[in-house]
């Protein structure tokens, strides 16, 4: 199954823009958060919140996906969303070509 990894782009997870950043390296979608722990709400992560946000991911992944809150202190270390990093980078590669 797809996932969204969501997560602050800010070292130590404090005020700033979170991102959800698909596995296949797709924004899609930002918040700015004063804090990381609003994360999880702002971009759909809890069961529940955000359907705005939803209707984008299943536009993205019509067969589903799994949401994933990846701390600020997990970013650099979680396989799974540096992967979607690298791949995010060459979406950027391919677009200016």
């Amino acid at each position: 199954m797809n996932k969204i990894y969501c997560f602050s782009n800010v070292v130590g997870g404090g005020d700033g823009v979170a991102y959800a950043l698909a596995d296949d390296g797709t924004v899609l979608g930002s918040h700015w958060c004063s804090h990381e722990s609003y994360v999880s709400h702002d971009l759909g992560v809890e069961s529940g919140t955000r359907p705005d946000r939803h209707k984008t991911y299943k536009e993205h992944f019509p067969d589903g996906y799994e949401m994933e809150f990846i701390s600020a202190s997990e970013v650099t270390k979680h396989e799974g969303l540096q992967e979607a990093f690298r791949l995010n980078q060459l979406q950027a590669q391919e677009a200016a070509e």
